[in-house]
C-alpha cells in the first residue's frame, strides 16, 4: 500500500472507532441504519456526492447542507454530530471509507469473519447459505460473505479469509496443467 492509502485507512479506521465509541449511547444499530441511509444517499444523489466532494465549498455551508439532509433523514443527532466533525476536520471526503470500516469493525466485534467468495456465475441464495454454513463449521466462527463474480475464472470457486486462499477454480487448474 501507499503512505496515501495506509493515511486513508488510518483515519477512517481511526473515525470509526470513535463512532462506535459515542454510538454506546445512542445506540449502536440506530447508528448503523443512519449511516447505511446517508451512504445509499450518497450512493443515488450526484448532486451530493459532489458536493461533499467539492474542496470549493467551505465547511460551513457542507454542515448546514448535511444538517438538512440528516433532519430530512431523520438520523440521531450523534449522527449529525459525527457527520459534522467529519466535515470540520475535511474528511467528509473518506465519509464511504468510513463507513466500510465501521461496519468491519462491527463485524469483529459480533464475532464474524469476512469471508470472500469469488465465483464464475452468481450462486443462488440456497448454495451461498449452504457454503456459508460449511465455511462457518470448518473455521468454528460466524461468516459473512462477500460475494463476487467473475467469468474469468471459468469454473469452481475461490475463497479468501483473511491473507488465506484457497483458489479452486478452472482457471488456476488449467494453469497449473501448464506449468
Amino acid at each position: 500500500m501507499t503512505d496515501k492509502s495506509n493515511y486513508i485507512n488510518e483515519v477512517s479506521i481511526r473515525y470509526a472507532n470513535a463512532l462506535i465509541l459515542i454510538s454506546k449511547k445512542g445506540g449502536l444499530k440506530q447508528i448503523q441504519n443512519d449511516f447505511e441511509s446517508f451512504i445509499k444517499l450518497i450512493e443515488t444523489n450526484k448532486d451530493l456526492k459532489l458536493v461533499i466532494n467539492n474542496p470549493l465549498i467551505n465547511v460551513i455551508k457542507k454542515s448546514t447542507i448535511l444538517e438538512n439532509i440528516c433532519k430530512a433523514i431523520k438520523t440521531q443527532k450523534i449522527f449529525l454530530g459525527f457527520l459534522k466533525t467529519l466535515t470540520k476536520h475535511n474528511k467528509i471526503v473518506l465519509v464511504e471509507k468510513v463507513f466500510s470500516q465501521f461496519n468491519k469493525l462491527i463485524d469483529i466485534k459480533e464475532g464474524f469473519t469476512e469471508v470472500h467468495l469469488t465465483t464464475s456465475k452468481k450462486l443462488e441464495n440456497e448454495k451461498l447459505k449452504q457454503i456459508e454454513n460449511i465455511i462457518s463449521q470448518k473455521i468454528d466462527c460466524k461468516v459473512k460473505l462477500k460475494k463476487k463474480v467473475d467469468p474469468q475464472i471459468i469454473g469452481g470457486i475461490i475463497i479468501q479469509i483473511d491473507s488465506f486462499m484457497i483458489d479452486n477454480s478452472v482457471r488456476s487448474k488449467l494453469s497449473e496443467n501448464l506449468i
